[in-house]
């Protein structure tokens, strides 16, 4: 990147809500610093109970954060700290966008890290264009075989629509409203959803802008946690369908219930005897998990781009297995009372 270049992005602010190491942070502004246009303010989000080993950080903070980063000719970036009480993350965008002095408003999370010309990309496309936003699409990494069980069993291997690597003019929260800062999670997909009801034009990137890095290191157990927390706390926002994915199960019991008595009660008492259906409560018994089986096992990770080959013939028993506990998992987040949780726990995807 040239010197002359800054000025082409002083109008861009990226924020960045922050939980994790400082080692974490730099590798982040490391990728934002190669590429092709870096924004000319950047706005870092810590909590009170974040913790961050960069000493006192403070709203003037840019050369503490700058000595870590070996980045000379992006020094006239601005960086912005913020100290806050405890937040969730939706709360941590919304005080980055109230500090934020750019017109155009970028978002990134810890271990998003951007493609080189992820920023300018979309900033040709709000000048070319009457847009007001271009999402972020981002691809799951990993390298290691359970990493990459995870990435098949979960994400896939196709892009998909995020709210991190997202950019879009700041009269956009004008419409839609902040992000709602009292659940620890669903934030981004609820304001998604409202980008959508307020039918604002946000396009698709050609290809994806970002890649998640937060695989490896993770076990099933960290994402037992994770869907726990995010369908038991977002289980009243619309984008989860809770009533939707309660009524599969009511329906699939009255089913049984009603084919049960089909044979013995129904059929005869109403309709007669040549009516009986043989082994009609059995065969729904097994189509059930059948079917379920087949959508979660194969059907949803060919969708995702997951190819066969790497379905069968272990991986299909693997990726079944993980499948089956995390929507056990959900089921219960959807049922289960609702609890209440400590401000700031961490829910973004890490």
């Amino acid at each position: 990147m040239e010197t002359s270049q800054p000025l082409v992005a002083q109008d861009v602010s990226l924020i960045i809500p922050c939980n994790h190491s400082s080692a974490e942070l730099v590798e982040l502004l490391a990728a934002v610093y190669r590429g092709t246009l870096v924004p000319g303010e950047i706005v870092i989000i810590r909590s009170a109970c974040q913790k961050l080993s960069f000493g006192s950080f403070s709203s003037d903070s840019t050369d503490s954060v700058h000595s870590l980063i070996d980045f000379p000719s992006v020094r006239g970036v601005n960086i912005n700290v913020i100290n806050t009480p405890a937040a969730f993350p939706g709360e941590a965008r919304n005080i980055g966008v109230m500090n934020a002095r750019g017109e155009i408003i970028a978002f990134l999370d810890i271990k998003t890290l951007p493609k080189r010309e992820w920023l300018e990309e979309a900033r040709d496309s709000l000048e070319n264009s009457n847009c007001e936003g271009i999402w972020g699409m981002g691809v799951y990494e990993s390298s290691t075989t359970f990493g990459r069980l995870i990435r098949d069993a979960i994400y896939g291997r196709q892009a998909v629509r995020t709210l991190p690597g997202s950019v879009f003019r700041r009269r956009v929260f004008t419409v839609t409203g902040h992000m709602i800062s009292w659940t620890p999670a669903g934030e981004d997909g609820d304001w998604i959803h409202r980008i959508e009801a307020h039918k604002l034009l946000f396009l698709m990137p050609k290809k994806a802008n970002h890649s998640y890095h937060g695989l490896d290191e993770k076990s099933l157990l960290f994402f037992i946690k994770k869907w726990w927390r995010y369908y038991h706390y977002s289980r009243l926002l619309p984008l989860n369908n809770r009533d939707r994915w309660l009524s599969f199960g009511l329906m699939y019991i009255t089913l049984i219930f009603f084919a049960f008595n089909w044979n013995y009660k129904i059929s005869s008492a109403i309709f007669g005897s040549p009516l009986v259906v043989p082994h009609i409560t059995t065969v729904l018994l097994i189509a059930g998990p059948c079917i379920y089986f087949y959508i979660r096992g194969i059907y949803l990770p060919l969708r995702r781009g997951v190819s066969l080959i790497n379905i069968f013939p272990v991986r299909f028993i693997l990726l079944l297995l993980v499948a089956c506990t995390l929507d056990f998992v959900k089921t219960l987040a959807l049922l289960l009372p609702q609890f209440n949780s400590e401000r700031g726990e961490n829910t973004a995807l890490s």
